[in-house]
């Protein structure tokens, strides 16, 4: 009898340490979402895109399995919101995000500005938006650009639907400017290259410095996922050892990114 029991007792051990190991397992496990927003991330660029990259070699730095789902932004963040997702990427931090997201390291910054076609030797651009009154901006139709651009009801502002068609625009010269992400923007560049149509259009538009704005872009943590500062702590180690040891690096230089 005395035995049976021990056996008993030692099965129901061995149980419960394997429920751990299979709950330990599946916490290992990171699904994440992200909008589509080229370099950063895409379903059909190398890698997914430059901000996914980063992200998976950081979490399998710390023995994460990771998996990447894409859907348009505002269902991506409801979805992240209600904890759905264990990161939502590329993110800026903004104060009412922080209520329903944790921000670990940041992946990489991302800069907005201006881009004119180098033959328009006139435009001069050293930070103070009143040299540029006068001239015809692209403006992509509902982006948010920076509070300061966006309230100059002095400048003229030319809105377009989308990102391609401004920067064909602007090396056709029906425009002066073109205002967006640059590394959006630069990425486009490549794309238009491409078409024989625009070929040249590369090297002919250019970025003036300086950018009109910076920030930070984040894979964030929903609080609603399941052990979600866990997650924040290792993605931060994972960050840290990728940095540490080169991967970090080679993956920006892997994909070109302009320097600003």
């Amino acid at each position: 009898m005395k035995q049976r029991i021990i056996i008993l007792t030692l099965s129901l051990f061995a149980f419960l340490l394997l429920q751990i190991d299979i709950a330990f397992a599946g916490d290992k496990i990171f699904n994440a979402i992200a909008s589509p927003f080229p370099p950063f991330t895409g379903n059909n660029l190398k890698n997914k895109g430059v901000a996914w990259e980063i992200c998976k070699a950081a979490l399998e730095a710390q023995g994460y399995t990771v998996n990447l789902e894409f859907a348009p932004w505002a269902r991506a963040m409801e979805d992240s919101k209600k904890g759905k997702y264990d990161g939502l990427l590329p993110a800026y931090k903004t104060e009412e995000r922080m209520r329903w997201f944790l921000y670990p390291m940041p992946l990489l910054t991302i800069h907005t500005g201006f881009i004119k076609h180098k033959s328009n030797k006139e435009i001069n651009y050293n930070g103070d938006l009143r040299t540029l009154t006068g001239y015809n901006i692209g403006v992509g139709k509902g982006y948010s650009t920076e509070d300061e651009f966006d309230k100059a009801d002095y400048l003229n502002k030319i809105f377009v639907s989308t990102t391609p068609q401004i920067l064909k625009m602007l090396w056709l010269e029906r425009l002066d400017l073109a205002v967006g992400g640059l590394e959006y923007s630069l990425y486009y560049l490549n794309e238009i290259n491409k078409d024989p149509k625009f070929i040249g259009i590369k090297s002919d538009l250019v970025v003036l410095k300086p950018p009109l704005k910076e920030r930070q872009a984040y894979m964030i943590i929903p609080i609603q996922t399941r052990s979600h500062k866990r997650k924040v702590n290792d993605f931060n180690l994972g960050m840290k050892k990728i940095m540490n040891n080169g991967v970090y690096s080679n993956i920006i230089k892997k994909y070109e990114l302009p320097k600003f």
